[in-house]
């Protein structure tokens, strides 16, 4: 068969509503990988529908997910060091100051924070057809974190100038990363040993230069002031978080969330391989940094407003995928309510157990590396 090409975008629309129909995102598994000539034959096809999964299993999944993030946040609203009955809020002044100003603008942050970390997950194991990249691995987190801790020393707390200084050097993170990678592999948008390897070594290394820099900020800051804030901030943590603090941070999270989730026919194609995706008219390059934008938007603000939040955006995608499967049209949904969930579970209990709040970077990797190990052990042939 002739390779694919097309003369006008009206070509392109149908072959678009053509892969949707035909499932071929499926092809992001190594077993369903399209032929490096661009040839789409029958048996590609039949062997693709035959891999697709249960129907009825994934709309009950579709529904499942927002459901139990929908629990999880009621749930949260009501439990904490002090529990309230939801007839409180309109009978009891202390309950309801406490739950609307206090609990539901931390909930909503903690909610967006979560969804925005998965997404960022996702979309980036999906770039760069790595099961391990993630906004921590690959040192989006870490430069984050060393930008926000540079804008409080300098600028005092500026939420502002703390959210625009972590985008900033999580971008350089992320770009550091790629360009540190793709010169030890060419390129990084392939499924093999050598590019999975050194994009997370690369990432490992971009991490580590960030964190030194963080180090020596904690060693000039005034340790009668900033010092402390500094050290309790990256640990990871809601606490104080009010409506002004969801108004500055709710733009960049919902730009995450909307613009990821509009994506996801785009990662369909990408995830059939960088020259297949072009002989499909994509514009790789343009979606590519479009997705990285995005990815690094949504975790510099989570970052900037909770400090370093780790695992949630490694993990919750490897959870969602093995329920719906690795269709994006239903893994970055199923992904963002995954994450969503997963972080309001922890703020929970890091501010429930205890009567002082834990860190809630502490609850993230309690519950969030048990999970990652028992993937990897299910999944160990597919890593």
């Amino acid at each position: 068969m002739k390779k694919l090409t097309f003369k006008n975008s009206k070509d392109f629309k149908f072959i678009k509503h053509m892969l949707i129909a035909l499932n071929l995102s499926n092809k992001f598994d190594k077993s369903n990988e399209i032929d490096k000539n661009t040839k789409i034959n029958d048996n590609n096809i039949n062997n693709n529908s035959n891999n697709k999964p249960n129907g009825k299993k994934t709309n009950y999944s579709l529904v499942l997910f927002p459901l139990i993030f929908i629990i999880s946040f009621i749930l949260s609203l009501f439990i904490g060091r002090l529990w309230f009955a939801p007839n409180e809020i309109f009978t009891n002044s202390l309950a309801n100051n406490i739950l609307l100003n206090v609990r539901l603008p931390r909930l909503i942050a903690v909610s967006l924070s979560g969804a925005c970390l998965a997404l960022s997950g996702v979309a980036l194991q999906n770039l760069f057809k790595n099961y391990l990249a993630g906004p921590n691995i690959l040192g989006v987190t870490s430069g984050s974190a060393f930008g926000a801790v540079l804008a409080i020393l300098l600028l005092s707390y500026n939420p502002y100038a703390i959210q625009m200084s972590a985008f900033t050097f999580g971008i350089m993170a992320m770009v550091l990363t790629y360009t540190i990678g793709k010169k030890l592999n060419g390129s990084l948008r392939n499924e093999s040993e050598s590019s999975i390897i050194n994009l997370v070594l690369s990432g490992i290394a971009v991490s580590a230069l960030f964190s030194a820099g963080v180090g020596i900020i904690k060693y000039v800051a005034d340790p009668a002031d900033k010092l402390q804030a500094i050290t309790y901030w990256l640990l990871g943590s809601f606490t104080g978080i009010r409506w002004d603090d969801v108004y500055i941070t709710i733009i960049p999270l919902v730009v995450c969330i909307i613009g990821l989730n509009l994506l996801k026919w785009q990662f369909n194609i990408l995830s059939m391989g960088e020259e297949n995706a072009k002989s499909l008219g994509l514009n790789v390059k343009k979606y590519s940094a479009l997705i990285i934008l995005l990815a690094t938007l949504g975790t510099s603000s989570a970052t900037a407003m909770a400090g370093m939040v780790q695992w949630i955006g490694l993990v919750s995608p490897h959870m969602a995928r093995l329920v719906v499967g690795v269709d994006n049209r239903r893994l970055i949904p199923a992904s963002m309510f995954t994450g969503a969930s997963l972080l309001l579970i922890c703020d929970t209990i890091a501010r429930s157990l205890t009567p002082s709040e834990l860190p809630l970077s502490v609850m993230t990797s309690i519950i969030g590396v048990p999970i990652l190990l028992k993937i990897l052990i299910k999944n160990q042939n597919k890593f």
